[in-house]
Formats: C-alpha cells, structure tokens, sequence
C-alpha cells in the first residue's frame, strides 16, 4: 500500500482528522515532516479538512537555521498554504529552567504550537512523529529507569496533538521521499551522537538489528503489551488519586500511611502522577520515586527532600506535601512588647497587653487569651524558637525542652519557628496558640493580674 494511502486509512479508522478540520502541521524541513507536509496534502481534499504550516527558528545553528526557515517558508508557498514562523531563544529558555536543550526546545515547540492554534481557529496539530520514534523513546526512558509507567506507546492522538505517520517507519519515509523527489533539509546536529537519541539511533539500533532484524517491530509489539497494562495500572492509581488527594493552595497533600499501604507499582504511579502534575513534561525515574519512598519509611517524623524542577516533598508525622512554595524565611527578630496595643509586623499580629482588675471566675479555651501574674513579670519580649529554648508547661512538675512540646503536638517542622514565643526577661512565659508557663500563672495569691490577647492579621 502506497504510504499516502496508508496513512489516510489510519486517519480514518483512529478518527485523526474529521470534516471541517483545520490542520497545523508542524514541519521542520526534515524529511519526517516535510513528508508528512506533501501526504497531508494530498490526501486532504477527500478528508475534507484545510491545512497551515507552523515552523520555528530555534536559532541554535546559524546560517542552517536561517536556511531550514526560508526552505519551509518557500515550500508551504509552492503548495499555497497559509505559514506562520517564530524565532525562539532556546538557549536562554533552557538556561533559565534548567533544562536541557533539547527538552527546552521541545517545549517552546509545543507552546508555539498551541499559539497559533488558538489565533488562527486550527483545531488539530499534526506531528510528524515515527514508529522510529516510538523505538528510540523506549530505549531512552529504559536507559533513564522510568519503570513501566514511563515504558509505553507515543499516543496517536492527545488533545488537539495527532500523529498520522506513528506507525510507519523511516525506511517507509524515505521510499515515499524517493519516489516523489521530495526536497527536504538536513539538520547536521542529527549526525552528532552527543545527543543521546542521535547516539541511540546511530550506534546501539544499528547493533540489535544484527541480533534481530525485525528488532525495532517487536520493541513495537511490546509496547502495544505494555500500554493495556499500563492502561490498567492508571485506572487504580486515578481511583486511588479521587478518593484520596487533599489539594491545597500551597502544594499537594497525602496520608503517609495510605501511600505505604499501595503495592510498589502503583505507588510509584501515584507519585510520578504527583511529580508530572507539579510539573509538566517531567518524567520521574524511579531514583526520584526511591527517595520519596525514603521518607516515607523514615522513623524520623519531620524529613524533606527536593527533586528537579524545585518541586519539594517534606514528610510531617502522616502528611506528605509536594509543593513548589518557597519557605517563609524564618522570623529572627526580637520584638518589645509594652502594655498597651503592640503591632507586631514580622509575626502579622496584633498584642494587647493590659491589666485586668477583674479576676476571671473561668478560663475558657482560648489559646490566643493568655493570663498571668503580673508581679513575677519582668521586661516582656517576643521572639521564636531557638534550640536549647525550655519552658514549664502549664499543669506540668517540670521544665521540658520547647523542642519536645512541639513534637508531642505533632507540629511540622518548618513551622516551629514562626511560632509566637512571650518572654519575661530570659524566660518563655507563652507558647502563643498553646500554653502558658505554669511559674507565671495565676494563684490565689496573685494581686495583679496581666492579661494578653494576641490577634493575628487578615
């Protein structure tokens, strides 16, 4: 069957194009996409759909990036299509997100893509991706140790993204090319096996076609295997996601416990769905999915990690959070505090300090009302937590370590110190929010009577 034909068939039967599409097609001046440029074109009459070309200028190679833009600019003119180009900084996109550069173009690329999709009223992009491809992305995601969740098919159709030349390979490419003297352009960067997909297609496809001739069709085989499991696998991880993912505003949150309680697959699953969510186009590998599961076994009750892209994971008792959030910086000032109304800026709070003539009858349970006897007061400060910080809770024969109280009210580490702490002299009187230290609270004997109310910011 001539490719063209092919093709067209698989439009059909995989629903690619419908009537009344308007088409992007990506095209670079390769032969992939310059291929798959004259197919479209040939067949889209009897689709029934119209067609426009995107290209971008990476500006990664001189004078042969200028070339490969005036090639694809002058061939969607021979065939009278609309054409629309951008010039891209790759280089200080990737410098900038610290990313590689071929992941960085990729996804300007797409970006772009997209762009111009939603200007122009294109609802379908066409990609000129290859069986090849499927091949190479395989190896590079099994050298990379994305398990079997990364190990699975380019799929044909995402969104507005198709793939009509998925299932036909290079050799197939290349004939049509032939048989038609379709012109295209060379992107030297392709003969350089820095490039770990040039490398894999240069030097290590070549060696197992030796072993098996037919090796890049049973890679094929395994990966149609691979996506009904994988396609299993994901409707428990999105069940288990549904029931039991807490969104906040500052990051994702999960039981510890329940993620534990997974079997190894899927809880692998679960997180990279966690991680890719984070951030898109990041594939985690099983190295990142181990650290995790680190802390999550860890004995210690506050652990932290931070994965590529600045995504962090931090372990508090049974919440696990993945976030991007910045942490607060930790509040080192030293505030005096006088009767009377304090505002506190560095803690975003209001202190009201004051005597009170009438002795309370009742405490009620307000952890932000706090009464002391105010002859045993000295100089009042506030300030946070320091390590070595020791106090007498109040009800308790003894002083304990600040440190300890914390933990026994399973309070996440990176809170601890933008907790309120009053002071007498060097002494902490008040865990503002919890508890009050038993030396200064007032007895029978107690004359005066020093109330505090802290009230915190909107």
């Amino acid at each position: 069957m001539n490719l063209a034909e092919k093709v067209r068939a698989l439009i059909i039967k995989e629903k690619l194009i419908s009537k009344g599409d308007n088409v992007l097609v990506g095209v670079s001046g390769g032969i992939d996409s310059t291929v798959l440029l004259h197919i479209l074109v040939s067949v889209h009459k009897r689709l029934a759909c119209t067609i426009g070309v995107a290209h971008i200028n990476h500006l990664l190679r001189g004078e042969e990036s200028e070339r490969d833009e005036a090639f694809v600019a002058e061939l969607a003119r021979s065939y009278g299509l609309p054409y629309h180009v951008k010039k891209i900084d790759v280089k200080g996109y990737a410098k900038t997100h610290g990313m590689s550069l071929q992941h960085a173009a990729r996804d300007m690329r797409y970006s772009f893509f997209q762009e111009i999709a939603e200007k122009h009223s294109y609802n379908k992009i066409a990609i000129a991706h290859t069986a090849d491809d499927q091949v190479e992305t395989f190896i590079l995601r099994m050298v990379k140790g994305t398990g079997i969740r990364g190990l699975q098919s380019i799929p044909l159709k995402r969104d507005t993204i198709i793939r009509p030349l998925l299932t036909s390979y290079r050799s197939e490419i290349a004939a049509y090319a032939h048989r038609y003297a379709i012109r295209f352009v060379e992107d030297s960067s392709n003969r350089k096996t820095m490039y770990e997909r040039n490398f894999i297609r240069q030097e290590i496809l070549p060696h197992m076609e030796k072993v098996n001739p037919r090796f890049r069709e049973k890679i094929i085989d395994l990966l149609d295997d691979l996506s009904i499991i994988n396609e299993f696998l994901n409707t428990q991880v999105a069940d288990f996601l549904e029931t039991t993912r807490l969104k906040m505003e500052d990051g994702i949150v999960l039981a510890a416990d329940e993620l534990n309680g997974l079997d190894g697959e899927t809880r692998f699953r679960v997180l990279s769905n966690i991680l890719m969510t984070m951030k898109k186009g990041y594939i985690p590998v099983r190295q990142h999915i181990r650290l995790i599961e680190k802390i999550l076994r860890g004995r210690k009750p506050n652990l932290s990690i931070t994965l590529p892209h600045g995504i962090r994971v931090k372990k508090s008792y049974n919440r696990v959070r993945f976030t991007h959030r910045l942490e607060e910086p930790v509040i080192e000032d030293i505030v005096p505090i006088r009767e009377g109304i304090n505002t506190i800026t560095p803690f975003n709070l209001t202190l009201h300090v004051m005597e009170e003539v009438t002795r309370p009858t009742e405490f009620l349970p307000d952890h932000y009302c706090a009464y002391f006897d105010k002859d045993k007061i000295g100089n009042l400060y506030m300030r946070t937590f320091r390590y070595g910080d020791r106090f007498v809770p109040l009800g308790m024969p003894g002083a304990v370590k600040v440190k300890d109280f914390f933990i026994s009210r399973k309070i996440p580490q990176e809170k601890r110190r933008h907790i309120p702490l009053l002071l007498s002299e060097n002494d902490i009187i008040w865990v503002v929010g919890f508890r009050i230290d038993d030396r200064y609270k007032i007895t029978e004997k107690t004359q005066h009577i020093l109330k505090v109310v802290a009230e915190f910011l909107q």
